[in-house]
């Protein structure tokens, strides 16, 4: 390794780390060959050189590659001279002390490493004296906001260091290797990834997958932070991996007795009035036992911000390196923490928001999963089945999401102003869609009475899956239990013979 640069910072007029011998070695190297151009211009940037007379030269170096110029000394000294900087630089006799300093192609990358290691603890150094600035000179107001802004602003000024090369495809194909020997243990659930606990969404997901962002949305009430609960549940439960729930809309409470209720099969409101027998009250026990053996960490901080979720997963990753899968509950109710400064508009909101849940679920590597509302136009039209479009805000969202699923349940409905009509037309003027639904209908209606827990059939179009198939699924809803349990497969044998019944009509 070459001996001439000295990787202790020097400290030529501040106490602030570079190294001005990397610079020019780096400066010098881009000036004399093409190849260590390229390597130089895709990993460094202007502010990761030290010295001012750097950062001009670096500027000159993109500004003749924007244009398709070649660069050399000739064309670098005529373009400083263009722009008037070329004293500023210590004109061509420093040029030839750059071009001096140039190393060998396969040296490079150690000086530029240098280079921007010296820029990430500058970075890291001013960042740390302003908050310490900020501590001493203005008023704090709310300690757990400074320490959350603090720790995101100190990310931000070391993120930079991860600077990523290409990857020999022999590279990658081990990695592939590796990650599908550690997924032979999931064969006999059919997935590859974090089980949701139901085999027919598992055949469209293949599981929760690391790094996925999936959001589940529906209209208030459906059902979507029950079925969030029992996938949660039921990974935590089935692998033993722990899960964090953040519920920014109800008390970790109600939460586990929503747990409880479903585990038992005793109605929540039984459980919250007391009133139960006194065989209910054994099952409750047992499933406060249950629950209670469950790796799930709940926060129901009301009103957290998007940097608090960020900073508090990680935080729990740090002590539970196996975290499976983070839940939030729901997008709608996140702040961003700007406390109502700048002019972002809801929508500018959502994208930062979205892209941020997005970048966490890469971040630490875990599946995240967030609850979203879908806007009121669904209610306005005839069909109310929900589209991606319905997503409130729903560009970014869209964009940023893995998968997405939507919710539909036909009781929701019930009494709508179409199902009225429908109800109301006679046999001949039904059109063989009109009359498989309400044959679908009367049969769910039929088979949600013969079971407990007031039971709902509901649908959960799989309407966006970024690296599987999509596709619509249904799972019973025990509404009093909040509990979701897949159909029997003599229920699917009849709807699948109600409905080749209406083709043959």
């Amino acid at each position: 390794m070459p001996e001439q640069i000295n990787r202790k910072p020097k400290k030529a007029r501040s106490d602030l780390p570079h190294n001005s011998d990397a610079e020019r070695a780096v400066l010098g190297s881009a000036l004399l060959s093409k190849d260590a151009l390229c390597k130089v211009l895709s990993i460094l940037e202007e502010t990761d050189f030290y010295e001012g007379r750097h950062q001009i030269l670096y500027r000159v170096l993109v500004s003749l590659q924007t244009k398709n110029i070649a660069v050399d000394v000739l064309t670098v000294t005529e373009e400083l001279i263009n722009i008037k900087e070329i004293d500023n630089i210590g004109g061509v006799k420093y040029l030839q002390e750059c071009s001096d300093s140039m190393v060998a192609l396969s040296s490079l990358e150690f000086y530029v490493n240098i280079v921007k290691d010296q820029s990430v603890m500058r970075n890291l150094l001013i960042t740390i004296r302003d908050i310490d600035n900020q501590y001493k000179t203005e008023e704090i107001d709310n300690v757990d906001d400074f320490i959350a802004n603090s720790e995101e602003r100190i990310k931000a000024a070391t993120e930079k260091r991860r600077v990523s090369s290409f990857k020999p495809a022999s590279e990658v194909a081990r990695e592939v290797e590796m990650a599908l020997s550690t997924q032979q243990k999931y064969e006999e659930e059919n997935v590859t990834g974090l089980t949701t606990g139901y085999d027919n969404v598992n055949k469209f997901t293949q599981g929760f997958q690391k790094t996925e962002l999936t959001i589940i949305a529906a209209r208030p009430s459906v059902g979507k932070t029950a079925l969030a609960l029992n996938f949660a549940y039921k990974a935590a439960t089935r692998k033993q991996v722990p899960v964090a729930i953040f519920s920014l809309e109800m008390a970790s409470e109600l939460l586990v007795r929503r747990l409880v209720a479903s585990a038992s099969n005793v109605s929540l409101t039984k459980i919250s009035s007391g009133v139960m027998s006194g065989q209910e009250r054994a099952k409750v026990a047992s499933a406060i036992k249950e629950v209670s053996a469950a790796p799930i960490f709940i926060d129901d901080s009301p009103g957290i911000k998007l940097m608090d979720i960020i900073a508090k997963s990680r935080q729990l990753q740090a002590s539970h390196p196996d975290l499976a899968l983070i839940v939030v509950d729901y997008l709608g109710l996140i702040q961003t923490g700007s406390g109502g400064k700048g002019s972002d508009s809801r929508q500018e909101e959502v994208r930062k928001i979205s892209l941020a849940l997005k970048g966490l679920a890469r971040d630490l590597k875990v599946p995240v999963v967030v609850l979203s509302q879908l806007s009121r136009d669904v209610e306005k039209r005839d069909t109310k089945r929900p589209m991606l479009s319905d997503l409130r805000d729903s560009g970014s969202i869209e964009q940023d999401a893995d998968v997405v699923m939507l919710l539909y349940r036909e009781d929701y409905y019930k009494g709508s102003k179409k199902e009225s009509n429908l109800s109301n037309k006679k046999g001949g003027q039904l059109t063989q869609s009109e009359k498989f639904e309400l044959a679908k209908a009367a049969q769910e209606k039929q088979l949600g009475e013969s079971m407990p827990g007031d039971a709902s059939y509901i649908e959960i179009n799989i309407a966006k899956n970024r690296n599987g198939q999509t596709g619509t699924v249904g799972l019973f809803f025990y509404k009093a239990f909040g509990r979701f349990d897949m159909p029997s497969p003599e229920w699917e044998e009849q709807m699948r013979s109600i409905a080749m019944n209406n083709m043959n009509d």
